[in-house]
């Protein structure tokens, strides 16, 4: 009999909290798991749902609406059956969890944490209660959920994966110069990248004016016109910053970066570290939330303290400085990559995870 499962994500905007769980949704239906893919209408990740074979419903949850919120997607799943609801974001964990709370969810809940925990601990108590499995994706996630009452014989720790077929596919010239003409990219600065939606980007312009080597920094996902982007044009020279709207197409940007940053704080497992891992990039993360679970301190790359602006100046000239220490860095970094956070292990352990949800049910 094949195994129903919906996948459940109500963020509309393309960051690594609704990619991870379309690319896991995907690797489950090439499995042969019959997948529903449960996400707003309107939303970015709608198309590309749909691009990708997936079943998509879109169902609308509303803020501030919970009990209404529980009763549509109830109602969904009435309509379209399913034997392991799986939510992967805020708003649908608080609606199936408030539907289970009120008898009305018939099949198994799993929720999935993608970043670090925020919720009050009596709310996230409730709620790993209500579900059958809780997953974090990394061990600092679990540790932060436990700390918050969530029993730990109930918990699993699933990495997001990394989806090399996507980015094994070869990369024209024209589309890297395409890129190059979108960032200004000239050989007279090194040319450094922050491939994210607005998190901490604040301390690496703020590093900036203390970095003597002339820098272009691009912040792929960041509006220029919002605060980030106005701070961005007001950094002086010899730098340049690139403000550019999130781009699911970001693949070329990778040929040219010198260094990948990332200095968020409340990190998971970052599917675009795991992206600059995998192509071997040099990386400058924060140590912070789950990214030290996924890379080593002068191994893999270099962590920083998260809000130093000093540190990260000085890292970034280090790093520009000894080219050859940071590609070994990122060569054993590639292998990690692509050896412990692959799709394939991510999905099998996700598959295995249901099987066992439903033998405890039966």
């Amino acid at each position: 009999m094949t195994l129903r499962v919906a996948i459940v994500v109500q963020r509309g905007r393309g960051a690594g909290a609704v990619i991870s769980p379309l690319h896991l949704a995907r690797g489950l239906a090439a499995c042969g798991l019959h997948v529903q893919f449960v996400c707003e209408p309107g939303s970015d990740v709608e198309p590309l749902a749909r691009e990708a074979g997936l079943e998509v419903h879109a169902v609308s949850l509303e803020p501030k609406a919970n009990r209404e919120n529980a009763r549509r997607l109830v109602e969904h799943l009435s309509r379209h059956p399913v034997d392991v609801v799986n939510s992967q974001t805020r708003r649908d964990r608080t609606a199936l969890s408030l539907a289970r709370l009120l008898g009305q969810l018939a099949p198994p809940l799993v929720i999935t944490w993608r970043g670090m925990p925020s919720t009050f601990p009596l709310k996230n108590w409730a709620q790993s209660r209500l579900a059958e499995r809780t997953v974090a994706v990394s061990r600092a996630v679990g540790e932060a959920l436990v700390r918050r009452g969530t029993p730990r014989r109930r918990l699993a720790v699933i990495p997001n994966g990394v989806a090399l077929e996507r980015l094994d596919q070869p990369v024209s010239d024209e589309l890297v110069a395409e890129w190059r003409s979108r960032i200004g990219w000239d050989p007279s600065r090194r040319t450094l990248g922050i491939v994210a939606r607005p998190k901490d980007q604040a301390v690496v312009l703020d590093a900036l004016s203390r970095v003597r080597t002339p820098i272009r920094l691009v912040l792929a996902g960041v509006d220029p016109s919002g605060e980030l982007g106005r701070r961005a044009a007001a950094v002086a020279g010899p730098h340049v910053v690139v403000c550019l709207p999130f781009d699911h197409q970001v693949r070329p940007l990778y040929e040219l970066l010198d260094l990948v940053l990332l200095p968020a704080r409340f990190e998971g497992t970052s599917q675009a570290l795991l992206e600059a891992m995998a192509l071997g990039k040099p990386i400058l993360a924060s140590r912070a939330g789950g990214i030290p679970d996924t890379l080593e301190d002068g191994v893999t790359g270099r962590l920083l303290p998260p809000l130093e602006p000093g540190a990260w100046a000085d890292a970034i000239e280090q790093a520009l400085a000894r080219p050859e220490m940071m590609a070994g860095m990122a060569a054993r970094a590639r292998r990690v990559a692509r050896e412990e956070y692959s799709l394939d292990r991510t999905i099998a352990r996700t598959r295995a995870l249901y099987e066992e949800v439903l033998a405890a049910r039966r």
